[in-house]
């Protein structure tokens, strides 16, 4: 049991149990042989023959003591033979030979001595006492001499021997001097199946491998430390790690990182494709929503379609979140730094917002640093996506009070500006341990209470990333209870350092006529509401209107007409008759019929191209007060205007001050050279949109919608849909009109009164004859539309783009409201010659609402400005 101990022998705990069983089992029957004869047959005392005087103790064996004298014998070799093969396997031990020769003759001295006696050779006394003493001494010397049992040194060394590290020291040499167990182990596999008959041989072989080396599908790391006593070489240690389970785990980790990252592109790859799929029926969805719009529905199914727009838009949304979140898992999200104009920025922003709280009660603050320079260079698109984020999370979550959105500049240098962003509201606020998890993705706080708040959680989240990856960080204060403050700092770089409140925006003023100075007078604080069908006829009217000052919205049908008036306060309606959706007669009826008496004192002016007088009697007969005839006389309508609007809310203007203000220069007049054949005079359009400057943009405007009207007018009559088709060749007739193409003007009058007969068989005859003459104003036109088009500001290729992502992102999310007003605003500046052509594209495409094409058309020319 010493040996086993000894050398940390690992045997079966039932072996122990057993030998310490059979030695207890012998001890108790020698001790009590008075009692038996199990052991002894007798035993007497005899006289010694060596010493006459003495006796000796004479025995005679029973059968268990032969048993015992074996087992005794075989534990004896059995440990002699643990000895002899821990000094052949033992590498590493100090003094080996002498402590294992010590250890031998410790085992073999009692053995041999009772051997003798056993044999009968050594007669007389029982010599075995003696071969106890000399083991005991043996024994000694070894623990004395030679640190047998020394704790210290018996600790380090099993430790180190027990290492799983294999550890190996030798002399200079390279002859093993210790090696630990596992040394032992990995040294007598490879001498085994290389057959190295030296311990240099086997160390070269290992160091061979440098770092590593592969043995046994097993996988081992190398390192050697050089030995040295004052720089002098004594010898190396080397230790041997075996790395298997690490480069395993590490290939595991490789391949689930692949696997994660296929799955990761797999998911990237599947919300792309499932957003594409989504958005291709949703195209179809909001857009034949938004062509329905546009055509006469009872007040039911109007409200349906709304219902419907308003419903794919949010989709819309969740889909673009989702879409966002995963780009920016996926590492794809970018940022396009491109110069841009703040003074538009906040323009589009202030619009967006006075939009999105729309009549909810909520008051917006807009403060604008006025030091902030005109024009940066950044990602206006993500900018404007961030705070637009912020924003509709603030309105949503504040029932009453305000919303506050404030730019301010923290630190600006000559080149660099750090602009301060704030979105403030006074809603529900948010507890502090809500706050720990606001940004982090799919989170809403408060379920309990927000169920019925839209979202999908992720808003947040990559606001945070976008402003992220501009260098900020969005952070957030609020009390529960009483509002909510986000806020970050981005970094821009300057373009033009002017601050946005020297850039001065306002055109050159024209001179203007006698009569038209005589009825001009102004009222600023007037709002009236201005409401047509043709973007021609609201471009030339709001043009014409401009020297009143008044305040003036735009509605396109009748429906939206209605909603308008019933939110908010207006002093003067005018309204077209004809349009889609619901026509000027029919509002007006409507108005008439809302229960509060100021609905029936609001006046109401029509604006016609029929002005016989059953048409007249029909327009007062609806509630109208009045009417103006298209093309509009500045005169006549200003008179109109005096005569219904509010007396206190009209200052009447000196002749001299009145021609300033209209500043219609003189040359707007003069006339241009025509030719006869051309179907078109410019004298009649100078006439009938009141100044040379209106009838070049009225020009403009009805040369680029030219082929997209066209076509819908073949349309309609294709799908045999005439209501539509009258009022679209009743817009042709008065839009025609406008720009003096007089002979157009009556052969859609021609097929404005067929279509009304409903003659469909003349309609088919005619329209074709009359939709070439349409076109062919394209090449009359052209000169016209260019000269303009040199004539507008110009727009350097980074404000380009940014316009056309931000219609990109307008379609992605179904705001073709936001695509008109961007539209609106590309057509006062110059185009690019590299995307002209595109952009003639463009406008057709936005005309007839085709979403798909639209993105795929802007990434074009994007990249075109790029190049």
């Amino acid at each position: 049991m010493f040996m086993i101990r000894w050398k940390n022998i690992k045997i079966p705990q039932w072996v122990i149990h057993l030998l310490l069983v059979l030695n207890m089992g012998f001890y108790v029957m020698i001790a009590t042989v008075d009692y038996h004869h199990l052991y002894y047959k007798d035993y007497w005392l005899a006289p010694s023959k060596a010493n006459l005087n003495g006796y000796t103790l004479e025995i005679s064996p029973a059968p268990m003591y032969y048993v015992y004298m074996a087992f005794l014998l075989a534990e004896i070799m059995t440990t002699i033979g643990i000895i002899i093969s821990s000094y052949c396997s033992q590498r590493s031990m100090p003094n080996k030979g002498k402590i294992h020769f010590l250890m031998i003759a410790a085992m073999l001295s009692p053995m041999l001595l009772l051997s003798l006696r056993i044999l009968k050779i050594l007669k007389g006394d029982d010599p075995t006492p003696l071969g106890i003493l000399l083991s005991c001494i043996f024994m000694s010397i070894a623990v004395v001499k030679y640190g047998l049992f020394d704790p210290v040194k018996n600790a380090k060394n099993y430790i180190i021997d027990n290492l799983k590290e294999a550890v190996i020291v030798t002399d200079a040499d390279h002859r093993f001097l210790f090696l630990n167990s596992m040394a032992d182990k990995i040294i007598t596999s490879i001498n085994k199946e290389q057959g190295y008959s030296t311990d240099d041989k086997i160390y070269a072989f290992i160091q061979g491998s440098q770092d590593f080396f592969d043995w046994k599908d097993r996988h081992y790391q190398v390192e050697e430390t050089v030995l040295k006593d004052n720089e002098l070489i004594q010898g190396y240690m080397m230790t041997i790690v075996d790395v298997t389970k690490i480069i395993e785990q590490n290939h595991l980790m490789k391949r689930l990182v692949l696997q994660t990252e296929d799955a990761n592109r797999a998911k990237t790859n599947f919300v792309s494709n499932m957003s594409h799929e989504i958005r291709t029926p949703m195209n179809s969805i909001v857009g034949i929503t938004e062509i329905l719009l546009r055509s006469r529905h009872s007040p039911k199914e109007q409200e349906y379609l709304l219902n419907i727009q308003s419903s794919g838009r949010v989709l819309l949304t969740i889909i673009n979140d989702v879409l966002d979140c995963s780009k920016m898992e996926a590492g794809k999200m970018q940022l396009f730094d491109e110069p841009y104009d703040t003074c538009s920025l906040f323009h589009d922003l202030r619009i967006s917002m006075e939009n999105r709280i729309g009549h909810s009660g909520l008051e917006l603050i807009y403060d604008i640093d006025q030091d902030i320079p005109c024009k940066l260079k950044g990602d206006m698109g993500r900018i404007r996506q961030v705070i637009i984020n912020l924003v509709n999370n603030a309105i949503k979550y504040t029932e009453k009070g305000s919303v506050r959105f404030s730019v301010h500049v923290r630190q600006k240098n000559t080149d660099k500006v750090m602009l301060y962003y704030e979105v403030a509201d006074t809603g529900i606020g948010i507890r502090k341990e809500d706050q720990k998890i606001l940004f982090d993705a799919f989170q809403r706080v408060e379920m309990d209470r927000n169920r019925y708040v839209e979202g999908t959680g992720l808003g947040l989240t990559i606001s945070q990333n976008l402003v992220n990856m501009m260098g900020g960080v969005i952070e957030v204060e609020s009390e529960y209870g009483k509002g909510s403050r986000f806020f970050f700092t981005i970094e821009q770089t300057i373009i033009d350092p002017t601050p946005v409140s020297a850039v001065n925006y306002n055109g050159q003023k024209d001179n203007v006529t006698e009569k038209e100075a005589e009825c001009l007078f102004i009222a600023p604080e007037a709002h009236i509401l201005l409401v047509d069908d043709n973007e021609l006829n609201l471009v030339v009217a709001k043009e014409l209107l401009k020297p009143l000052r008044m305040q003036i919205d735009t509605a396109e049908n009748g429906l939206q007409a209605v909603k308008m008036v019933r939110g908010s306060q207006y002093d003067l309606v005018l309204m077209d008759h004809m349009m889609p959706v619901m026509d000027g007669i029919e509002a007006a009826k409507a108005i008439r019929a809302l229960p509060e008496d100021k609905y029936q004192k609001l006046p109401i002016i029509a604006l016609t191209a029929n002005a016989m007088v059953d048409a007249r009697k029909e327009f007062l007969n609806a509630g109208m007060n009045g009417f103006v005839a298209k093309p509009i006389d500045f005169a006549r309508i200003c008179n109109q205007l005096k005569l219904w609007l509010p007396k206190d809310l009209v200052r009447d203007v000196p002749k001299e001050e009145a021609k300033k203000l209209l500043a219609d220069d003189l040359s707007d007049r003069e006339i241009q050279p025509e030719d006869p054949q051309m179907g078109f005079s410019f004298e009649e359009g100078v006439n009938h949109c009141g100044s040379k400057a209106a009838l070049m943009k009225t020009i403009r405007i009805f040369y680029r919608t030219i082929d997209s009207k066209a076509n819908k007018i073949e349309q309609c009559l294709k799908e045999g849909l005439i209501s539509d088709y009258v009022i679209e060749v009743h817009a042709l007739k008065s839009s025609a009109l406008l720009i003096g193409a007089v002979p157009l003007s009556e052969a859609a009058k021609e097929l404005e009164d067929y279509g009304k007969q409903g003659k469909t068989e003349v309609l088919e005859e005619k329209t074709p004859d009359v939709l070439t003459m349409y076109r062919d104003l394209k090449n009359i036109l052209r000169p016209y539309a260019e000269k303009e088009e040199d004539a507008k500001k110009e727009f350097s290729d980074g404000e380009w783009i940014t316009a056309l992502q931000q219609i990109h992102q307008c379609i992605e999310q179904f705001d073709l409201d936001g695509v008109d007003q961007i539209m609106e605003q590309l057509e006062e500046y110059q185009v690019p010659e590299c995307i002209r052509e595109s952009m003639d594209q463009l406008r057709v495409y936005v005309a007839d609402v085709s979403m798909e094409e639209i993105m795929e058309l802007t990434d074009t020319m994007t990249g075109l400005l790029r190049d």
